[in-house]
């Protein structure tokens, strides 16, 4: 699908040094957009910026923690008064925590809802206040998966992507009113280095966790599906085929869902002694 959509939009795109929000940067500007990649990892949303002016396109670099509310909302403010709108905002800055729960200390909790939840929360607010009053615009926020159904191992991070995917379609209904449109992102397992990060705990790592991937997505192609259901507006859009088999499953059959989740996760680990005997 083409991306004439986004030719002379303004986006921001957080989590833009890297994975799904590199790959989202580089699209919307390639098309055309200007973009805005902000990432705590500054030199990361340089490097992406360079890319995207070394292949003819604009974009800016900005330093952004997206759990600082002040942080956000300032750099949505100053994209609008420079610019003179916001467009897109995509909120998908984010980071993963897995591991049996016993076994995961309240730290991570809380910077992964700090992260993946309240960051999305920010950016959200600052920038559908501005498009209220345009009358226009489109916030896209990264979930997953593991927000539309339960996975074991990876609790605080399904947690927080229910979260997000029930914002998304909380604020949908009222966004329409307002002609600003909400889309949450909710793919299966993308080759993007987010589970390689992320925090792990006990005797869980990242290969009993990719042990229960049936098929990891590459992720040029995750991109490029999730930016078709952007393009295409759609409340959420999910990737690849399995996913829509598991989520339906979870919503006909939950209980032969869980029986099968579980015994995946068993083989993963779950259950596993993580302590001293």
């Amino acid at each position: 699908m083409g991306y004439e959509v986004f030719r002379g939009k303004i986006a921001i795109v957080t989590g833009a040094a890297s994975g799904l929000g590199q790959g989202f940067a580089t699209e919307i500007a390639g098309a055309g957009g200007t973009v805005l990649c902000a990432d705590i990892d500054a030199a990361g949303a340089h490097r992406t910026v360079a890319a995207i002016h070394a292949a003819g396109g604009h974009a800016e670099a900005h330093a952004l923690d997206v759990r600082s509310s002040e942080a956000v909302t300032a750099l949505v403010d100053d994209c609008v008064e420079r610019h003179g709108r916001i467009d897109y905002m995509f909120n998908n800055a984010g980071i993963a925590t897995q591991g049996p729960v016993e076994d995961i200390p309240i730290a991570n909790w809380d910077e992964i809802i700090d992260i993946n939840l309240k960051g999305v929360v920010y950016g959200t607010v600052a920038a559908y206040r501005h498009m209220v009053r345009q009358k226009s615009g489109h916030i896209v926020n990264t979930a997953s998966l593991a927000g539309l159904i339960p996975a074991a191992l990876l609790a605080p991070y399904s947690t927080v992507k229910f979260a997000v995917v029930g914002l998304s379609d909380a604020l949908n209904l009222e966004a329409r009113a307002h002609n600003v449109d909400v889309t949450a992102l909710c793919p299966g397992f993308i080759e993007s280095g987010i589970y390689g990060a992320a925090r792990t705990t006990g005797n869980f790592g990242e290969k009993d966790f990719r042990e229960q991937i049936p098929y990891m997505v590459p992720l040029e192609q995750g991109v490029k599906k999730l930016l078709d259901g952007v393009v295409k507006k759609h409340r959420v859009v999910t990737l690849p085929l399995y996913a829509d088999v598991l989520i339906w499953l979870y919503k006909l059959v939950p209980d032969l869902f869980l029986l099968i989740s579980t015994r995946i996760a068993a083989r993963a680990g779950l259950g596993r002694t993580s302590g001293p005997p």
